[in-house]
């Protein structure tokens, strides 16, 4: 059976630095505005399209410091989008169960879907590439499943399922699903990537190759 290591008192402390300084991350994109009626953490790509990156500190944070800590960036992922929706008026995120739900669901499912990824695909940085791939595709999926109750509430009818129809005819006119499409490319190809660099650095032997485990090992 293999054996747990105790992180050590500077271990626990380097980790609580690093959980801070993605939730600082975040903060950043998800509440300075960009001077474009948004914040800095959404990427204009055509006039009527934008791809959020907010998402991607979360990926990574998670995949790096595991599932408790990627519940806590799931939670201030949504608690940060729910302020930033009164600051810029977004009322369709407004609601909890809308704006912070959903992330801490997303946050709590990042590092078992990463690892997962890895052991089938073998190629660690493929594997955490399309995990980060697949992952953005579920958060876009669970937010938008939330976000038709409070278009009903606010947009609609009040009737979900009258209101289903028109809801869906909306995220096509404003090209949602063109953009959760960008923002699974950006999450794969970039957060996969710096999860990996960042590992070498951290030390975190499942993101490593073999031989750069052992090297690890070795001087540790």
């Amino acid at each position: 059976m293999k054996e747990i290591r105790q992180l050590s008192k500077r271990e626990q402390t380097r980790e609580m630095t690093i959980l801070a300084m993605f939730i600082a991350i975040i903060a950043v994109l998800g509440l300075v505005p960009n001077g474009l009626g948004g914040t800095l953490g959404f990427i204009k790509i055509a006039p009527n399209l934008e791809a959020t990156i907010i998402h991607v500190p979360v990926l990574i944070g998670a995949a790096l410091l595991g599932r408790k800590f990627g519940i806590y960036l799931g939670l201030a992922f949504g608690v940060i989008s729910n302020i930033a929706a009164f600051i810029y008026a977004s009322p369709l995120f407004m609601y909890p169960w809308v704006a912070i739900l959903p992330r801490i669901l997303f946050g709590l499912i990042i590092y078992d879907t990463t690892r997962f990824f890895i052991k089938i695909i073998k190629n660690k940085i493929a594997g955490v590439m399309i995990s980060f791939f697949v992952l953005t595709l579920i958060h876009s999926l669970l937010v938008l499943t939330m976000l038709w109750t409070s278009y009903s509430m606010v947009l609609g009818t009040g009737n979900l399922f009258e209101d289903f129809v028109p809801y869906v005819l909306l995220l096509v006119v404003l090209n949602v699903p063109l953009a959760s499409f960008v923002e699974m490319l950006i999450a794969g190809l970039i957060g996969g990537t710096i999860v990996i660099r960042l590992a070498k650095y951290l030390g975190k032997t499942e993101y490593l190759k073999d031989g750069e485990v052992e090297f690890f090992e070795d001087n540790n």
